[in-house]
């Protein structure tokens, strides 16, 4: 692999490569996402009977657990590499999918939930953000950025694959299906080509000119990489963790019970399936905003922005959007105030705080995403049950919003002591 890999650098820098893997690997997380879980809501809720409630309490319960344990993964990501720890991921999210096929009560759902989430929506997606960074620096939000574009394919995508396939051949082939991409063509590829680091194959990151001195670059990699402890122990760690959790809180709470929502605004089902895929849409012009934005201003004026920017994007949702063209204004805003927010933290956590203990950082980060996620459907749920509508919800998390905005402001690079 090192032979070809190096030969591969001669006319293309192999991080590219590891850019497009990472793209891959977002679009084959796509079963744990809740863009895709929401199509086989539906039929949980008609077919097997569940309110939304027990279903959302599940979900949210499933998810809050995956996301205390993504910490673990990180670390076996620091230990073992990216390509062992996104082989053995691959394996486990299709034993998962086959085991989603066969769901028929509430206890094996909520089982399903928590595999799902652990292994597609976390692991991932925390994985691959891992691997870019070790592989570029000068233009690693330019890099991060491009890597959602398989996030975006995905999004787009999936709820009207999985809608049409439910239709036409059933939910439980349709689980089956994914098991035997992900077993047939995600983790072959991922074998033959991931490669954890460019140190690995006596490359430099950005594809510098390689260094003779292979045992300084590693005492250089180990010097300015903080151990999770250390990181931790800083107020940006905590800052930027607690302003991540509104982003998927909301995302996962409006996904989750997206098509309910639209059809209070007369939309039907299949509009809704289109519409909720060009949530991931503005990722096409994610790697213009890296430059014009990520790349040449302070992090926390970017956090500012797209704080006010989702803000916006609620309001907006809560008192206008009532046709399908209104939805599909929300839904694009919505998605760039996300993205933008979303390759700005993947650049924060190496900027930060390193690349070596990378994995076991973004895990314990990935921690506030996660909770966030399990705790969006929820409140969406319960006052749908209650009151017949959503918008009360919407207000709430409008409130956190304004505390993220002065997190923002408060966000510095620390300085690790010696």
């Amino acid at each position: 692999m090192k032979e070809r890999a190096l030969r591969l650098n001669k006319t293309l820098y192999y991080g590219w490569l590891m850019v497009f893997f990472s793209a891959f690997t977002f679009f084959f997380s796509a079963p744990g996402q809740t863009y895709s879980i929401s199509v086989f809501i539906n039929i949980y809720q008609n077919e097997l009977q569940y309110s939304s409630t027990a279903l959302s309490t599940g979900y949210s319960i499933a998810t809050i657990l995956s996301g205390s344990l993504l910490v673990f993964m990180g670390k076996a990501t620091d230990k073992f590499g990216q390509r062992k720890m996104l082989i053995l991921v691959g394996i486990l999210l299709a034993i998962t999918t086959f085991f989603n096929s066969f769901v028929s009560n509430l206890i094996m759902i909520y089982i399903g939930f928590f595999f799902l989430r652990y292994f597609g929506q976390g692991s991932m997606t925390l994985i691959p953000n891992s691997l870019i960074p070790q592989w570029f620096e000068d233009k690693r939000a330019f890099a991060l950025s491009l890597s959602t574009i398989g996030g975006l394919l995905a999004t787009l995508s999936v709820p009207a694959i999985n809608l049409f396939l439910i239709n036409t051949i059933g939910w439980q082939e349709t689980w089956r299906i994914w098991s035997l991409l992900l077993i047939f063509i995600f983790v072959p590829l991922t074998a033959l080509f991931v490669i954890n680091r460019p140190e690995d194959i006596g490359l430099q990151m950005d594809n510098k000119e390689s260094s003779k001195d292979h045992e300084e670059d590693l005492r250089k990699l180990e010097k300015n990489s903080w151990h999770l402890s250390e990181a931790v122990r800083t107020k940006e760690f905590w800052y930027a963790g607690l302003m991540s959790v509104i982003v998927p809180m909301f995302t996962t709470g409006v996904t989750f019970h997206f098509y309910t929502m639209m059809e209070l605004r007369n939309i039907s089902n299949e509009q809704a399936a289109i519409i909720i895929g060009l949530i991931a849409a503005p990722a096409a012009v994610l790697p213009f905003f890296a430059k014009l934005i990520i790349d040449r201003y302070k992090l926390k004026y970017v956090f500012l922005l797209t704080q006010v920017m989702i803000f916006i994007s609620m309001l907006y949702l809560a008192l206008f959007v009532n046709s399908v063209a209104s939805a599909i204004l929300f839904i694009l805003f919505y998605g760039l105030s996300a993205g933008i927010q979303g390759v700005a933290l993947n650049v924060l956590w190496p900027d930060y705080f390193g690349r070596k203990y990378l994995g076991s950082i973004r895990g314990a980060a990935t921690v506030f995403m996660v909770i966030g996620s399990a705790l969006g459907p929820l409140p969406f749920g319960i006052y749908y049950d209650l009151s017949g509508e959503y918008n009360l919800v919407i207000y709430g998390m409008m409130v956190m919003t304004l505390f993220a905005m002065i997190l923002a402001l408060l966000i510095h690079k620390p300085t690790k002591q010696k």
